[in-house]
């Protein structure tokens, strides 16, 4: 049963890390795995594994929810099917076309033969979406499928011929919201709840100079997230940016909502105070120091003395690496025991550097600007290393500082607060999503001071 849990906590991490690194469309297969395997063997795996708890399954009652309450009204048309589908490995469209259910030789024709209509065979990989109209012999009245980001072939019957066009794709944009309690690990708990990753990935990014999320969690901590989604003509969701959260953790709750300012946003609490670092804690937000910063340390490959001028994060192989703050790229290449290695260049002075990474993010390049929180790497064990694991360094003045140490900790303080006319401003915009919050927080039953 050991084994069986250990495989299970492998392929776990696998699926979060190539989510990670494909920049996927946050589709909830890492929840449905993750369901199951709960379901199936009462084990839940995740980054940031509650401390001294046991990883078996809970039932969870998550709760997702549209706030934006949009009314929708239709009258439906007799003898006429709306089926949707998507493009299976090995498909032509005839097969397609045919387990949906459709039977018409003469559509399949002109689709061949028209210069707009068959830009589908062009465009047709797994995953894509199909939507069609058809009536109850299984002729085609309409179809309708993306043939990229922004374009939407739409085949239509008109009276006894076809006719085909590209139309711009058009999204509706929502609200919507989701919470749940952590039993396990803060994954296995937004799994549960139906938040996506990158949703996921923003909510430890707002919490990050408050929780240690490696070392801080709880049984029992909860979070409440209200999130903009764009959903695309196929009832697709591409899941946005974070409006407003609360977690709750260790009894205490901390609230976090976004601000349209004139500088592009930026979250505060309710009450208009700054909470952007200047610099993340960490470079990865699950991750636990295996080797600090010391002036003396038996090198492991070495076989001798020297300094460690920097601190080790332990991380699985291909764990996301996130730049600490606002930077220009000044070095991205291999560099002696290093191996594949990043530094980036701050303002007042400050360095940080990333080391052993098994690669980096696509397009990065020297002279690039990154924002804090951005993907840069992939935790590896390239140059010097025994195993996975990312060396990080903090330079001031270009001399190495412990990144827990003193020195360093001043720079971790916060952004500008809101203040005079603009507070005013602040408070009249984010006054709903606060209500809603306090709507969806008594969905909860843990009790907690607020900060």
């Amino acid at each position: 049963m050991k084994t069986i849990k250990i495989k299970i906590q492998d392929i776990k991490h696998w699926i979060l890390t190539q989510n990670s690194l494909t920049k996927a469309s946050d589709s909830r297969r890492s929840g449905m795995v993750a369901s199951l395997l709960m379901l199936s063997f009462g084990v839940a795996t995740a980054f940031g594994i509650t401390p001294g708890l046991s990883t078996g399954g809970h039932g969870v009652t998550p709760v997702i929810e549209d706030i934006t309450r949009t009314q929708l009204s239709g009258v439906a048309t007799p003898g006429l099917y709306v089926q949707q589908d998507s493009v299976h490995n090995g498909d032509t469209l005839a097969s397609l076309l045919f387990r949906m259910g459709v039977d018409d030789q003469e559509a399949l024709s002109f689709i061949r033969e028209d210069k707009t209509a068959k830009e589908i065979f062009r465009s047709m990989a797994p995953g894509k979406p199909i939507r069609i109209q058809k009536n109850t012999s299984g002729t085609l009245v309409s179809l309708r499928f993306p043939l990229n980001d922004k374009d939407i072939l739409k085949i239509t019957r008109v009276n006894d011929h076809f006719e085909a066009s590209i139309a711009p794709a058009t999204e509706t944009k929502q609200l919507l919201q989701a919470t749940g309690t952590i039993y396990s690990s803060l994954f296995a708990a937004a799994d549960n709840a139906g938040l996506p990753d990158s949703v996921t990935r923003q909510l430890t990014h707002l919490f990050s100079t408050d929780i240690d999320f490696h070392n801080d969690l709880r049984r029992g901590d909860t979070f409440s997230v209200i999130y903009e989604a764009d959903t695309d003509e196929f009832d697709q969701i591409k899941p946005g940016r974070i409006m407003a959260a609360e977690f709750v953790n260790k009894g205490q709750a901390y609230r976090r909502v976004f601000f349209n300012n004139a500088d592009g946003g930026d979250y505060f609490t309710p009450e208009g105070v700054g909470i952007k670092a200047s610099f993340l804690r960490s470079p990865i937000p699950f991750s636990r120091v295996t080797s600090g910063f010391t002036t003396e340390r038996f090198h492991p490959i070495l076989k001798m003395w020297r300094a460690h001028k920097g601190i080790d994060l332990a991380a699985p192989m291909g764990t996301p690496v996130e730049a600490v703050a606002n930077a220009t790229v000044v070095f991205a290449g291999w560099k002696n025991g290093y191996g594949n290695v990043i530094e980036l260049r701050h303002s007042n002075g400050v360095d940080t550097v990333y080391g052993h990474l098994s690669g980096f993010v696509r397009g990065l390049r020297v002279g690039e600007h990154i924002r804090q929180g951005e993907l840069i790497g992939y935790v590896g064990m390239t140059g010097w290393a025994t195993g996975p694991h990312l060396h990080y360094e903090f330079k001031i003045n270009n001399v190495q500082r412990d990144p827990q140490g003193p020195e360093v900790r001043r720079y971790l303080r916060a952004s500008v607060n809101v203040a005079g006319h603009a507070k005013n401003q602040f408070l009249a915009a984010t006054a709903p999503l606060i209500k809603e919050l306090n709507a969806i927080r008594g969905t909860s039953t843990a009790q907690a001071n607020f900060e």
